[in-house]
């Protein structure tokens, strides 16, 4: 799978040069038919060329750009491996590929930077989690994203098994004894149980002290799927900070990895949101004060001059043209006009992202405001 790593897209937002190519098409998966992302592809190849021949690219030097976009055309094992979406990056020395997970717009846009708002949304995907899936006949570690489960190296004791081999156990007790006519037979079934829990509890106890060693991941919270009895004893014993207060409830051992994936998600989800709703919080607290603004037209020209801290977005591309030099809206379009043309909303956060500013990319019903943008300004 063809997936940029959060340090070839940290790289990409700092590349400045011209022409950036930037291609976003949808494609099939495995199992439809294939090969119309192939055809989409070739007519974007199509309106690239001619958008470059616009902007002052001769046709040799824009045939060049484009050979290695060209050549996927023809790669019938490359489209037999797709997922949703397909966004390709392409300049004069490099062409990079990233797949998406969900399906986006055809567009095609050609600045001196890279167009990666979309390849943003979808990085919320790739937060990572650890997932412990608790079994006292088995225990597994999990790295998690939105989409995935990895298994990850988790030290012993795994199991109560290998707890109760290290220890020499007692003897069962028992003791006979005869009622009448009939025999009645104690075996100490409560001594037994008390050790059972014993074990149990030992086990938790090696687990929990043992497990800081395997989470590598310094901000990546913690979820257990369990079931219920065994949560609350292994809460009273983990002391890493990370450990979510909700599990996923049910034996880990009936349940299937992609339920663990789902349910795993929705619970370190809202750990992952916090700086987002805490910026919306605080956008709530300082509107009118002259520390907000609204608007493409007015946080344009503000992020060029370094003053955005933090800005909300809209998914929705807003298409238009700038000035570059002033930061000033000369046009918002409703669809994108022609091939090429930029997002503005895209160039505010490349601009933010380039000052050390944070960006949120919300849905309409978390914007704060009946607009496609606000930001929280630094001065």
């Amino acid at each position: 799978m063809y997936r940029l790593t959060a340090a070839e897209l940290n790289e990409m937002l700092h590349i400045r040069r011209e022409p950036c190519v930037s291609i976003y098409l949808p494609v099939e998966k495995v199992g439809q038919d294939t090969r119309q992302g192939a055809i989409r592809l070739r007519k974007l190849i199509k309106a690239s060329h001619e958008a470059l021949r616009e902007r002052g690219l001769r046709t040799p030097q824009a045939e060049q750009l484009l050979s290695p976009v060209q050549a996927l055309v023809e790669d019938a094992l490359f489209w037999e491996h797709q997922e949703q979406g397909l966004a390709l990056f392409a300049s004069q020395d490099s062409l990079k590929i990233h797949q998406l997970i969900e399906k986006c717009a055809e567009s095609v846009t050609i600045s001196d930077r890279f167009m990666v708002l979309p390849l943003l949304a979808e990085s919320e995907r790739d937060q990572a989690y650890y997932l412990l899936s608790l079994s006292l006949d088995g225990t597994r570690l999990y790295l998690g994203t939105r989409a995935s489960l990895t298994e990850c190296e988790l030290a012993e004791p795994r199991s109560v098994k290998s707890v109760r081999d290290t220890y020499t156990l007692e003897k069962q007790l028992q003791h006979h004894g005869s009622s009448g006519s009939s025999g009645t037979v104690y075996h100490g079934s409560e001594s037994a149980h008390d050790k059972d829990k014993l074990m149990v509890e030992e086990f938790l106890r090696q687990m929990s002290a043992n497990l800081a060693g395997s989470l590598t991941l310094p901000d990546a919270p913690l979820v257990v799927a369990c079931v219920d009895y065994l949560f609350p004893i292994f809460r009273s014993l983990c002391k890493d900070c990370r450990l979510q207060d909700t599990h996923i409830s049910g034996s880990p051992d009936t349940l299937k990895k992609e339920v663990l994936t789902d349910k795993g998600w929705q619970i370190a989800r809202p750990f992952f949101e916090q700086g987002k709703h805490q910026a919306i919080r605080s956008y709530g607290n300082l509107a009118g004060t002259g520390k907000t603004s609204i608007g493409i037209g007015n946080l344009l020209p503000l992020a060029l001059q370094g003053r955005v801290d933090t800005l909300l977005l809209s998914r929705q591309p807003v298409w238009g043209r700038w000035d570059a030099s002033s930061g000033a809206v000369l046009e918002i379009q409703e669809e994108q006009a022609q091939f090429g043309d930029p997002d503005l909303l895209s160039e505010a956060a490349l601009l933010v992202l380039e000052h050390g500013g944070t960006v949120f990319l919300l849905h309409d019903d978390e914007m704060p405001v009946s607009d496609s943008c606000a930001g929280l300004l630094r001065f």
